[in-house]
């Protein structure tokens, strides 16, 4: 729990760093993954994932990303037992926009991961031979990616993404998210 505390600080002390760049969008939505095998089990799906936009340069094509996935718990009831996995991602992504049409954009992206995996393993009938055990693991790894970023409205996007992650929990990811800008469109992308 304390790693999950570490990352999560991390990420937010990133986010607020206004020094290098300007926070100017935030996202939210749903995210599927191919899942992962971890203590007996899988990981759930889908999962919520929260994240920010701080642009580095004047044109506002280049971008440092955070975002924080918490995935939903996958449970398993065997009637002599249960597992509950849960899986928590942290990112931090350099986003570059390949080309802009009218109200589509195309971006490329890649950076660190984080992943966190708990596993809670409750025997109802005691046998004394259980495998299983309560577990949980902390990977560092990578991830590459692209999406397209659709105009909605003047203050809105809609976002689709795919990215692979290389990690001891290697996963591909797609993720649909609903973007929120804090600043009128014009100011946000033309400082």
């Amino acid at each position: 729990m304390t790693k999950i505390t570490l990352l999560l600080t991390v990420l937010l002390m990133t986010a607020c760093l206004s020094g290098f760049g300007q926070i100017h969008r935030i996202g939210g939505g749903v995210t599927f993954s191919s899942g992962a095998e971890f203590n007996y089990g899988e990981t759930g799906n889908p999962g919520v994932v929260l994240k920010t936009w701080l642009a580095l340069n004047k044109a506002s094509t280049l971008h440092i990303v955070p975002s924080v996935t918490a995935f939903n718990r996958y449970k398993l009831e065997t009637g002599y037992s249960v597992l509950t996995n849960l899986m928590f991602q942290g990112d931090l992504d350099f986003q570059y926009t390949l080309f802009q049409e009218g109200t589509v954009k195309a971006v490329a992206f890649g950076g660190a991961n984080a992943t966190y995996l708990n596993s809670d393993f409750e025997p109802i009938i005691v046998t004394g031979n259980e495998t299983i055990t309560d577990e949980s693991d902390f990977a560092i790894g990578g991830n590459l990616g692209a999406g397209l970023e659709l105009r909605m409205a003047p203050k809105w996007d809609f976002n689709i993404s795919g990215k692979y992650l290389f990690s001891k929990y290697s996963q591909f990811i797609i993720s649909v998210q609903g973007v929120y800008y804090f600043k009128s469109r014009r100011r946000s992308y033309r400082r």
